[in-house]
C-alpha cells in the first residue's frame, strides 16, 4: 500500500512545487509595471494649471486716443448741427454764423497744488479761460457745453482738472450778453505749443476750435 501512495505523493509535490515557481515569475513580471505607473508624474492640478497660466510682469499701459471733435447728444440728431464756426487760434475768436462768438482771453501754464478732491500735486495743468458772447436774437442755452482739449502730435487726450479756479459755463445767456468759465487740463509743459480746444456749445452748432500754440503766462 506505502509502495503505490508514495509515487503519487512525489508527483503531487512536484506539481505543487512546479506552480509555486511559475507563479512566483508572473508576480516578478508584473512587479516593475506597477512601480513604472507608480513613478509616472502626477497630472498637474487646476491651481497648478492657473498659476502657471497667468501673465508675469507689468500690464501694458493704456493707450490714449484722440478727443472726439464733436459730441453726441441724446435726442439730438447729427442733421441737426446746422450753425458753421470759423477756425481759430489762440489768438482771436471763432465766430458762429448766426452772430455768437468765443475767445480764449486768457492761459496760464502751472502744477496743481493737491488741494482739491482726488488732486494729485506737482500735476501739469493748463488752465483756459473762455468768454462766449451771444451776438443772436435768441437766448443761449449753456448748460451742456463740452469743452475737450488734445496735445502733441498723436493728438493725446488731455484729462481734465477741477479745482477752485475751475468754472463751468451754465445757465441761460441772454442775446447781447457775455459768458465767462475757466477749464483746466493736464497738457505737460512741453506740448503746450501744439494743443486743440473744442468748445462744443449745443447740438445746433459745430464746435468752436482753437489750434496751435497757446500763449501761456
Amino acid at each position: 500500500m506505502l509502495r503505490r501512495v508514495l509515487p503519487a505523493l512525489l508527483v503531487f509535490g512536484a506539481a505543487l512545487a512546479l506552480f509555486l515557481v511559475l507563479q512566483q515569475g508572473n508576480d516578478d513580471q508584473e512587479t516593475p509595471g506597477a512601480a513604472a505607473s507608480s513613478s509616472s508624474p502626477a497630472a498637474p492640478s487646476d491651481e497648478q494649471s492657473a498659476e502657471e497660466t497667468e501673465p508675469t510682469g507689468s500690464p501694458s499701459p493704456a493707450v490714449e486716443l484722440p478727443a472726439p471733435t464733436v459730441v453726441s447728444r441724446e435726442g439730438v440728431p447729427a442733421s441737426a448741427r446746422t450753425l458753421t464756426v470759423s477756425a481759430a487760434d489762440f489768438a482771436g475768436p471763432a465766430e458762429w454764423s448766426d452772430g455768437a462768438s468765443i475767445r480764449v482771453t486768457d492761459a496760464r501754464q502751472q502744477v496743481t497744488s493737491g488741494r482739491g478732491p482726488g488732486e494729485r500735486a506737482g500735476q501739469p495743468q493748463t488752465l483756459f479761460t473762455l468768454e462766449l458772447v451771444n451776438g443772436t436774437g435768441a437766448a443761449l442755452d449753456l448748460n451742456a457745453v463740452v469743452v475737450q482739449a488734445v496735445y502733441g502730435g498723436d493728438k493725446a487726450q488731455a484729462s481734465p482738472l477741477y479745482d477752485a479756479e475751475t468754472v463751468d459755463f451754465g445757465g441761460s445767456l441772454a442775446p447781447g450778453g457775455a459768458a465767462t468759465a475757466v477749464y483746466s487740463f493736464a497738457i505737460p509743459a512741453d506740448q503746450v505749443g501744439n494743443v486743440v480746444l473744442s468748445v462744443d456749445v449745443d447740438g445746433y452748432r459745430f464746435p468752436a476750435v482753437f489750434s496751435g500754440a497757446v500763449p501761456v503766462g
